[in-house]
């Protein structure tokens, strides 16, 4: 592993009410810029101080009795609604009311009665990582603070699975043994004792609502989730290819800065491919959005990094592999050149894809509640994708629970990948790793998907929504590494496709309402009725970029080239090393997925980059001073509960600012 410093962004721990928790304070006792404190004195969230430099992320806590409440991220909450929230609690069980309507993204952490609610979205931009340190539960939003914590060596097999052509939700776990991933739909519940458990507090929606009906609904959440990240007088950047995803948001966010007295900057990436087809529908929009407070930029081929360049510089600040790590070096620079125009946001139309349409196994699920419509539907797609009907018909008489099914993708994990003319009604895509992949590796990770299949159960009833559900929470985890490269280049990256709010309003409608062989995302031109103009709602095309791909993957062959030589993968005996450079640099295998290249780049880079938090030792004392209550911080502790946490020294660190959330009802700013 090089020598990486470990990193500088925000973090926290949350920590039960109860003595055992204090060494893991006194272990992190140089990182920690803010201490949040139980009822009773105890330490109950760390973390490191927010600087507010960039980004809209804010933390509000509150205090009432027994209860104290924090909310930290994107959010519209204030500390006067969070207060009134607090006075209302009476079990962690009543915070499901207050995450239910939460707009935006952002980690819940209460403490009730000396037990602590710890969650994050359902959509995985913020995670909830967990692990057991001398029988203590902690809980952190962030892996790697945990597995340095626990001293947690790697686990091959969750390696192996992030190396999948496209791995599922389910399986982007944390890559050490003994940290676990709470899942995005439950709460992480810590007793006093330190004892815990989960509860699973969402449920998707039921899809009965028609486009008609879901579209308003649709526009209110995603007016909302773009609101939320506008701050007055502030610069906002957004994409706008001209498609149906990134051009609803800039429409949207034009409304929002001109009612914040802000500045819009939009962005778009020029092409070198003669059929793209975006800057004829970006040009439109243009044209139509009005206003003296937007500007328009766009970068011309070449004048962005391209695809792959850079693949073979670390990159730090991670606590697991990014799937982005081809255009990593194109999402730092578009942050820094949106910072220069003065925005610390940049508003991206990734999460649109898959919300807003419905893949086409929501044909298997429509063959059975309207099959008359399930055939005009079908002859539709078997004319867009060529699917031969006797292909078509195997696939939907395909009746498999989910656990039958990830019983058989274990079976066929070597296999080639489907053809592209396959119809894939699957409850996720086909679960594939590239060749490769040792067999040994192969067999574990086989091992361990048949283990799990016993109890797997799906996120919705249906395909079509699990298969939503799994999609948004895969792209909410590279979005939300992709927050912490963009924070660390300029104006961070926000995805608000991927706030909850969204995807409920999307889930509530029938699949075969928001996805159709003859109209494009019909459900998005619903909801922009009167709020972008039927011009621009037209739009059935969709840029393709195989072009901008190949042209880098030619110029930086190069940086393939250096990542894998020598590769940590092969010492850890998951990938045979000429098998992947063969395959890599001169014969890729017709019919993998270009994501299987991705996903072994990323985790190669990870394992060259990843971090060293160098904690003191357990045993090292330290002299532990008490925080009292919100608005004393004493040095000896309540004599009957023990220690409570250390306060921040800011003299020892001049550099860190002093600790921020250390009043109740403070409401501090928090960058990503």
């Amino acid at each position: 592993m090089l020598e990486n410093p470990a990193p500088s962004g925000p973090w926290f721990v949350a920590l039960p009410d109860c003595a055992s928790a204090l060494p893991v304070v006194r272990r992190l006792r140089d990182r920690i810029g803010f201490t949040l404190t139980h009822a009773s004195g105890r330490p109950w969230v760390v973390g490191s101080a927010p600087d507010g430099t960039s980004g809209t992320a804010t933390a509000v806590a509150a205090r009432h009795g027994g209860t104290a409440l924090l909310v930290t991220g994107t959010h519209a909450l204030t500390a006067g609604e969070l207060a009134d929230w607090a006075r209302r609690v009476r079990g962690t069980a009543d915070l499901d009311a207050l995450a239910a309507t939460l707009t935006g993204s952002a980690h819940l952490v209460a403490s009730v009665d000396g037990e602590i609610r710890v969650q994050g979205t359902v959509t995985g931009v913020r995670r909830v990582f967990t692990a057991t340190l001398a029988g203590t539960t902690l809980a952190a939003d962030r892996a790697d603070v945990l597995a340095a914590l626990t001293d947690a060596p790697l686990d091959p097999v969750r390696l192996t699975a992030r190396l999948l052509a496209m791995t599922p939700s389910s399986l982007t776990e944390p890559v050490w043994s003994g940290v676990d991933l709470v899942p995005s739909d439950a709460c992480l519940l810590v007793a006093a004792d330190g004892t815990a458990r989960t509860r699973t507090w969402w449920e998707p929606p039921a899809q009965e609502l028609d486009r008609a009906q879901g579209g308003p609904a649709l526009a209110r959440a995603l007016t909302d989730a773009v609101a939320v990240r506008v701050r007055e007088n502030a610069v906002v950047g957004s994409d706008l290819s001209g498609g149906l995803d990134s051009t609803p948001l800039s429409f949207l966010a034009a409304e929002a800065t001109g009612r914040a007295a802000g500045s819009l900057v939009t962005v778009r990436i020029g092409v070198a491919d003669p059929t793209h087809d975006d800057h004829i529908w970006a040009a439109k929009a243009q044209d139509l959005l009005d206003g003296d407070h937007i500007t328009h930029t766009v970068f011309g081929p070449g004048e962005l990094p391209d695809m792959f360049e850079d693949v073979a510089r670390p990159v730090t600040g991670l606590d697991e592999p990014t799937r982005w790590i081809r255009p990593v070096a194109r999402l730092r620079e578009t942050a820094r050149r949106l910072a220069e125009a003065g925005a610390g946001v940049h508003l991206t139309g990734h999460g649109g894809d898959e919300v807003l349409a419905v893949k086409p196994s929501y044909l298997h699920d429509l063959t059975h509640r309207r099959p008359a419509l399930a055939r005009r539907h079908l002859a539709g797609m078997r004319a867009l994708r060529r699917w031969s009907a006797t292909a078509t018909l195997r696939a939907l008489a395909d009746r498999r629970p989910y656990g039958t099914w990830l019983t058989a993708e274990a079976d066929a994990l070597t296999s080639p990948f489907p053809p592209a003319n396959q119809p894939l009604f699957g409850w996720e895509y086909p679960l594939r790793l590239p060749p490769w992949v040792t067999g040994d590796a192969a067999v574990g990770l086989a091992d361990e998907m048949r283990r799990r299949a016993g109890t797997a159960r799906p996120y919705a009833p249906t395909r079509a929504a699990h298969t939503t559900v799994d999609l948004a929470r895969q792209l909410g985890a590279a979005v939300r590494l992709a927050e912490t490269v963009t924070a660390g280049a300029g104006a961070v990256l926000q995805a608000p496709y991927l706030d909850d709010r969204v995807l409920e309003a999307c889930l509530a409608v029938r699949p075969e309402e928001r996805s159709s062989p003859w109209t494009y995302k019909p459900l998005m031109v619903e909801a922009m009725r009167g709020t972008m103009p039927e011009g621009s709602l037209k739009r059935a095309t969709k840029g393709e970029f195989s072009d901008d791909f190949f042209r880098g993957q030619q110029r930086h062959r190069g940086q393939i080239a250096e990542l894998f030589d020598q590769p940590l993968l092969a010492g850890l005996g998951l990938i045979d090393t000429a098998t992947l450079r063969h395959m890599a640099l001169a014969a890729y295998p017709p019919g993998l997925p270009w994501g299987a290249l991705d996903a072994t780049m990323a985790v190669e880079n990870w394992l060259r980059a990843r971090a060293d938090w160098n904690l003191p030792p357990a045993e090292t004392p330290v002299r532990v001073t008490a925080a009292a209550g919100p608005e004393a911080t004493p040095t000896t502790a309540p004599p009957d509960r023990g220690p409570a946490a250390p306060t921040h020294d800011a003299t020892r660190d001049p550099a860190r600012p002093a600790a921020p959330i250390q009043e109740e009802n403070h409401r501090v700013p928090q960058p990503r």
